[in-house]
Parts: structure tokens; C-alpha cells; sequence
């Protein structure tokens, strides 16, 4: 394949995941840790938990952020919030938009994409 046309495996980015989160979700971050695998320049860190930055406290599944990067982690593009990740399909859905390379065209479904915490969602007056 082109590099153009799909697979992008080589696109560095940094996935970072709640380990909060991760009670019965052992399946998922199997799934998770092998399309890291898959990815030459994919990182998968394990945090504390996120609910600042996300709205994960109190809900079933797996929650995590990644940012496109390169190669020596500096942040090229804007950080994309996951979750909740429950099934071994939803890993799966996860781990195959990372090998595109995280496009932006629906690839990723919007049922995965986790909402902002409140303080990071902007108020209208």
C-alpha cells in the first residue's frame, strides 16, 4: 500500500490510558497493547486516572487519550479522548483507526470518542 492511500502504521503517537479505569477490563487492553505492537512508533502508557481531563468517573470501561506525535513524542496534532472502550470490538475499532493512522474521516465511530471533562469544554455566555 501507499502511504497516501491507507495503511500508516508508521505514524508515531502516544496513547495514554487510566489505569483507573482498566477493573474488568482486561480484554480491551490486550486488544490495545497489540496494535501498539503493530505500530513501530506507538507508545501505550498506563496513568492515574483522567477525570480531569476526560468524563470517566463512574463509567464501565476503559477511558484514554493519543496524540499524533514524532518520532521523539513532540505533539503534532490535536489530542483525540477515548472511551468507555468495553469490548474486544471496541479495542478493535481502536487498534485498527491507529494503524490507518488516525484519520479524521469516521473511520473512528463517534461512539468511542469520550467527552471532555467540563473544565476543558468551552462556556457560552
Amino acid at each position: 500500500m501507499t502511504d497516501a492511500g491507507g495503511d500508516r502504521r508508521d505514524r508515531p503517537f502516544t496513547l495514554v490510558v487510566c489505569a483507573s479505569c482498566e477493573a474488568g477490563t482486561d480484554q480491551v487492553m490486550d486488544g490495545l497493547r497489540l496494535a501498539i505492537r503493530s505500530c513501530p512508533h506507538g507508545v501505550m502508557v498506563s496513568t492515574g486516572c483522567l477525570e480531569k481531563f476526560l468524563r470517566c468517573r463512574g463509567r464501565r470501561g476503559l477511558h484514554a487519550a493519543v496524540q499524533p506525535c514524532t518520532v521523539d513524542r513532540r505533539p503534532t496534532g490535536a489530542v483525540v479522548r477515548l472511551g468507555p472502550l468495553v469490548t474486544e470490538a471496541d479495542a478493535d475499532a481502536v487498534g485498527a483507526w491507529l494503524r490507518a493512522g488516525m484519520p479524521d474521516d469516521g473511520t473512528l465511530p463517534d461512539r468511542l470518542r469520550a467527552a471532555p471533562a467540563s473544565q476543558h469544554v468551552a462556556h457560552l455566555n
